[in-house]
C-alpha cells in the first residue's frame, strides 16, 4: 500500500497535462524540467501525457527545514521514485489504465528505482532516454566533490548551456550525489515490461556503451541508437525520438 505521506506530497507537485487518450507519465533530467519534453509532445498527443516537476524545479516544492526528510534524502532518488510512484498509482486508478512511463537522463534513473523499490504494478511500458543503471564509472554529469562544489558547477553548467527552465542548483547537487552512488543494474536486468531505449551516439554525459547495456540486459528491449547525437536527444532529436515513441507506445 503506497504511504499517505507520499500520496499528499505528490498531489503538491507542478504537473502539466495535455492530450487524450491512456497515460503517459513523462520524466525530466538532473538539471532540466518538464519543459525539457516540449520538442517531442506534438508526437504524442494521442496520450494523456502527465509532465510533472520533481521537487526543486518549476513551481514544485523545495526542501524546508521543518521537513520529515533531511536535504539530501528529499532530493534523492528514494524519495523521487516514491513520488513517481504515487502518481502512477493515482494515474492508473483515475483512468482505469495502466501508465506507459518515460524517463530521460536522471529520469531513467527514478524509473530504474521505482522498479527497485515498488514493483511493475500499474505500469504497462517504459521508455528509458539517455539514462545509465549505474553512473559510476562513465557517466560523468558533474565533477564537483562537494555540494559547494556541484552548485556552483551546476549554476556555470546553466548559464554555459543558456538553459531557461531549470532546477534549483541545490536539487541539482544533492540528485547527483545520489545518482552517482546508485548501481539500478539488477533492477533493469529484471524489467518484465516491453521497454524501448534510445541513447544518442555522441553522448558526452551519459556514454553510449550505458545505453547499449540496458538494451543488451533489459529482456526483450526494442533499441534505438541515434547517430551523431548527445546528450539532450530531445531538443536534437525530438522528431525522430517523438515517431519512435509515437509507434512503440502504439499511439
Amino acid at each position: 500500500m503506497a504511504n499517505p505521506s507520499i500520496d499528499r506530497s505528490a498531489q503538491t507537485l507542478e504537473c502539466r497535462l495535455v492530450g487524450q487518450g491512456a497515460p503517459l507519465l513523462l520524466l525530466h533530467g538532473i538539471q532540466g524540467t518538464s519543459e525539457a519534453w516540449a520538442p517531442v509532445l506534438p508526437a504524442l498527443l494521442a496520450r494523456r501525457c502527465v509532465l510533472p516537476n520533481l521537487p526543486g524545479r518549476g513551481l514544485s516544492p523545495r526542501w524546508r527545514a521543518d521537513q520529515a526528510l533531511p536535504h539530501a534524502r528529499y532530493y534523492h532518488l528514494d524519495h523521487y521514485a516514491d513520488l513517481v510512484h504515487a502518481l502512477v498509482t493515482d494515474l492508473a486508478q483515475r483512468t482505469g489504465s495502466p501508465v506507459a512511463l518515460a524517463g530521460w537522463s536522471m529520469g531513467v534513473s527514478v524509473i530504474l528505482n521505482l522498479l527497485a523499490r515498488h514493483g511493475d504494478a500499474a505500469l504497462e511500458r517504459l521508455v528509458l532516454v539517455s539514462g545509465t543503471a549505474c553512473a559510476t564509472p562513465g557517466a560523468v554529469w558533474f565533477r564537483g566533490e562537494t555540494p559547494e562544489a556541484l552548485e556552483r558547477e551546476a549554476r556555470e553548467r546553466a548559464e554555459r548551456l543558456q538553459l531557461k527552465a531549470v532546477a534549483d542548483a541545490d536539487a541539482v547537487a544533492a540528485s547527483w550525489a545520489s545518482v552517482r552512488g546508485a548501481d539500478l543494474r539488477a533492477a533493469a536486468r529484471g524489467i518484465r515490461r516491453p521497454t524501448l531505449v534510445v541513447h544518442g551516439d555522441r553522448d558526452g554525459d551519459c556514454p553510449f556503451e550505458h545505453g547499449r547495456w540496458m538494451a543488451d540486459h533489459v529482456p526483450g528491449a526494442a533499441w534505438l541508437p541515434l547517430p551523431g547525437v548527445g546528450h539532450s536527444v530531445m531538443a536534437q532529436a525530438g522528431e525522430a525520438l517523438g515517431s519512435s515513441m509515437s509507434a512503440f507506445l502504439g499511439s
